[in-house]
């Protein structure tokens, strides 16, 4: 079994188009999406919609920025005790106004966490970690081995992928094995894609960070161009940039 692993595409569809294209060469069976499909550049609809085309070939879970469509804008951001801006509550309120129905249904029915079972293996898909109110647990940008461990030390599998953090992650340890593939749809200051490859054949683990160049400025004057609210801060946070 070949699985393409994604995270945190954030609005982001020429990235994810262009990974999708490069998932194709390596016949992958399935791609496990680990949230945050919105939010960020200012394509959440298309991003959506895409992976709803993809049909039984793509297992997502629910991200925060989901969540937030759902639910409205929390006080705080999760554990890191940052107060919620007006203009990320604005922004919010655009990114629901620009989706259809259809992409709010889809959002609405996407689990919080989904389990695998491939041969003996099972892997645990999740956004990140949470506690068993659904909150997520202490957020660690670069988890070590040991930190993984304890993230997910309530969970019984051993394979665990997750997203989030924005930063390519992989840990294994003697029975278990930790990844994130980092924020497919957040370049920072490069023209990065990155995605996974996880292979488990006859109980054999292999993973593969990886990563597709693309042309980032489209998507900054896509941004640019649109001027949804507090779209200066989503430049500077996911792009690196504000002009």
């Amino acid at each position: 079994m070949k699985l393409g692993i994604i995270s945190d595409v954030h609005g982001n569809i020429k990235a994810l188009e262009v990974v999708l294209k490069e998932l194709e060469k390596y016949n992958i069976d399935k791609i496990i999406c680990l949230g945050d499909l919105i939010g960020g550049a200012a394509r959440s609809e298309e991003v959506i919609q895409r992976i709803i085309k993809l049909r039984n070939k793509c297992i997502c879970v629910r991200g925060n920025r989901e969540k937030y469509i759902i639910e409205g804008m929390p006080s705080i951001v999760h554990d890191e005790k940052v107060k919620i801006s007006q203009e990320q509550i604005e922004r919010n309120e655009w990114i629901k106004n620009h989706l259809s129905e259809k992409s709010i249904e889809y959002i609405n029915n996407l689990p919080k966490e989904k389990y695998l079972y491939i041969g003996e293996n099972c892997i645990y898909c999740v956004h990140y970690p949470m506690e068993k109110n659904g909150d997520f647990k202490k957020h660690i940008k670069i988890a070590n081995l040991n930190e993984n461990e304890k993230m997910f030390d309530d969970v019984n599998a051993n394979i665990f992928l997750y997203g989030h953090t924005h930063e390519s992650i992989y840990n294994k340890g003697k029975n278990r094995v930790y990844i994130n593939p980092g924020a497919l749809g957040c370049p920072g200051k490069t023209n990065n894609a990155p995605y996974g490859i996880l292979e488990i054949d006859n109980n054999v683990i292999k993973y593969e960070n990886k990563i597709v160049n693309y042309d980032v400025n489209e998507v900054i004057n896509d941004i640019k161009k649109i001027s949804f609210p507090g779209y200066k801060s989503v430049l500077k946070l996911f792009y690196g940039t504000i002009n």
